[in-house]
């Protein structure tokens, strides 16, 4: 850091910038404090926030979950808080989120809340005034026993992980849960219901979690999908030039003085064709066209998180069944996926745990180990601390999303016993179960 400042300096000493220096040096050391000091007091507040782990159990299934989650959703938004500069800069607030998860303990189907203590009330209400039999009750991280660092000579287990993004843009919504409505046959296939299915059918000695992290946001970014529509539309959109097509656009102003005065050749000139055209091409659009058109502004319409989905699929190194169990639940998110709109993918390029080799796995695998040793501990990092920021990509769902992807099972797509209900008896895990 010090040999940096020193050639900065040497920098301004050689093209004459020292008496205008301290200006520059000013912003920069004003600009690392507000870095740092934000960054710091963030820390603070966020290691002070007391979080707490509910589990939600059902008394019956019905046959409106997804709507009935996603007034939930709405109901949790307002987490969302203004803070001002100085409660950001000074009193490192922020805006908090919690995690919501689906965990399978050896067959035994949960639903498991993290959750700001504070929030509590909040979760609960918006519970309640959904399901009004349901039970919502205090508990322990599943995961509390295991270590905090994943070292693969001493740990007793195996496990896969990995994040799922978005395909597209944020703007495009993935298939929601009236996409699985068959009106001519009366039926309603249940997207989640595929994902409690492979939860039930595991062995007693393997754990499947599929964790959603989301975080409430304001309007801001969608300011951008503007053009987006516009494009979409085929609308005449008028886009700002930025500074860096005013600088580049500087030289062709000299060039063509240049011609005209020195060569006496005129500059051409654009001749401008003033011709009435359409403000859009919708009436040119295909049936498909429109249908993707109105989709997206009809998600635009709702409220948006931030999120983060993590799956992870852990079990004693014997028994560790990579092969059967991954393709399963990977295959259960690909309901979610509309080829005309948007879907889920597995986050291969960083955080699949497992990676390919490109040319030869005999010359590659060493480089392969050491990049399958990094990628396991971060996830195992990222899956236990339950944090919005980490992990790749920025990826935003509405709350109609949110609840097509998390829900609880729409009757009679799933059966019940899959699910811990209110009369359930309680009993601890299955001993060989790797999770102590």
């Amino acid at each position: 850091m010090i040999q940096a400042l020193r050639d900065l300096f040497s920098f301004a000493v050689d093209y004459g910038l020292v008496p205008f220096g301290w200006v520059f040096f000013l912003g920069l050391l004003l600009w690392m404090w507000y870095k740092l000091t934000t960054i710091k007091n963030n820390t603070a507040y966020i290691n002070s926030i007391e979080w707490i782990f509910l589990e939600l159990k059902i008394h019956d299934l019905n046959e409106r979950s997804s709507l009935a989650m996603e007034q939930v959703f709405a109901a949790l938004h307002a987490i969302h808080t203004n803070y001002s500069f100085g409660e950001t800069l000074f009193g490192g607030k922020s805006v908090l989120w919690l995690s919501c998860e689906i965990v399978s303990l050896g067959g035994k189907v949960s639903y498991i809340f993290k959750i700001p203590k504070r929030y509590r009330a909040l979760l609960e209400s918006a519970i309640f005034a959904q399901y009004p039999r349901a039970e919502i009750s205090e508990t322990e991280d599943y995961l509390r026993n295991m270590p905090h660092e994943y070292y693969p000579q001493s740990a007793d287990f195996e496990f896969w992980g990995t994040q799922l993004n978005k395909k597209k843009d944020n703007a495009y919504p993935i298939r929601l849960i009236m996409g699985f409505e068959h009106k001519e046959q009366e039926t309603f296939i249940d997207p989640v219901s595929n994902i409690i299915e492979v939860m039930s059918n595991i062995q007693p000695w393997e754990l499947l979690a599929y964790q959603l992290c989301i975080q409430p946001i304001n309007d801001d970014w969608k300011k951008n999908t503007k053009y987006l529509l516009d494009e979409l539309k085929g609308a005449r959109s008028e886009h700002k030039n930025g500074w860096f097509n005013s600088v580049i656009s500087i030289p062709r102003y000299f060039m063509d003085i240049l011609v005209h005065d020195i060569m006496g050749v005129e500059a051409e000139v654009e001749q401008q064709h003033v011709k009435e055209e359409p403000p859009t091409l919708m009436l040119h659009k295909s049936d498909v066209e429109k249908k993707i058109i109105a989709d997206v502004e009809n998600a635009l319409g709702k409220i948006y998180y931030k999120f983060k989905l993590r799956l992870l699929y852990l079990a004693p190194k014997d028994k560790f069944n990579r092969s059967l169990r991954v393709p399963e639940i990977i295959g259960a998110f690909r309901n979610f996926d509309d080829v005309n709109l948007n879907g889920l993918k597995p986050d291969i390029a960083h955080t699949w745990t497992n990676p390919d080799y490109k040319l030869s796995p005999t010359l590659e695998a060493p480089a392969l180990r050491h990049q399958t040793l990094v990628r396991k501990r971060h996830m195992w990092h990222y899956f236990l601390g339950r944090k919005i920021w980490q992990g790749t990509g920025e990826n935003y769902m509405n709350t109609e999303e949110l609840a097509t992807v998390f829900h609880f099972p729409v009757a009679p797509n799933v059966r019940v016993s899959q699910l811990e209900k209110v009369q359930a008896v309680k009993s601890a895990p299955p001993a060989d179960l790797p999770i102590g």
